[in-house]
C-alpha cells in the first residue's frame, strides 16, 4: 500500500497519461484521499451524493446506509439503501454507452 508522504512512495505509484486524468472520475491521488476521508467521516453524505448520479426504478426509502459494527449494541448489521430498485449494470455501462456516445470506444484493453 502507498502511503502519501511515506519514504518512496511517489516511486510505487502509477501516473496515467495527462489526457487520462483530465476527463477521469477521480484524477489524482489527492482527490481519491478526499473521497475516502468523506466516505468515512461523513458516509451517509458520500453515498447519498453517489447514489443521486444512478438511475432508480425504485429510489430508496429512508437512510442510504445504516450500520453496527459494535457487538455491545446490538447485532451486526449493514443496510444500504433500503428499499431501492435499479438495475446496476445500466447504471455502470449502458447509461454511459448510450449518454456519452462511446459506443465506439474500447472499453477495456487487456
Amino acid at each position: 500500500m502507498v502511503v502519501p508522504g511515506s519514504q518512496h512512495a511517489e516511486d510505487k505509484m502509477y501516473h496515467p497519461p495527462e489526457g487520462l486524468q483530465k476527463d477521469a472520475h477521480v484524477p489524482d491521488f489527492t482527490r481519491y484521499l478526499e473521497l475516502y476521508k468523506k466516505s468515512i467521516e461523513e458516509p451517509e453524505v458520500f453515498w447519498k451524493e453517489v447514489a443521486s448520479d444512478f438511475y432508480w426504478k425504485k429510489p430508496p426509502t429512508g437512510h442510504i446506509l445504516q450500520y453496527n459494527f459494535d457487538v455491545t449494541k446490538g447485532n451486526i448489521y449493514v443496510k444500504c439503501m433500503e428499499g431501492a430498485k435499479t438495475n446496476m449494470c445500466y447504471n455502470v455501462l449502458d447509461r454511459n454507452v448510450k449518454d456519452k456516445n462511446l459506443g465506439e470506444r474500447v472499453a477495456f484493453y487487456w
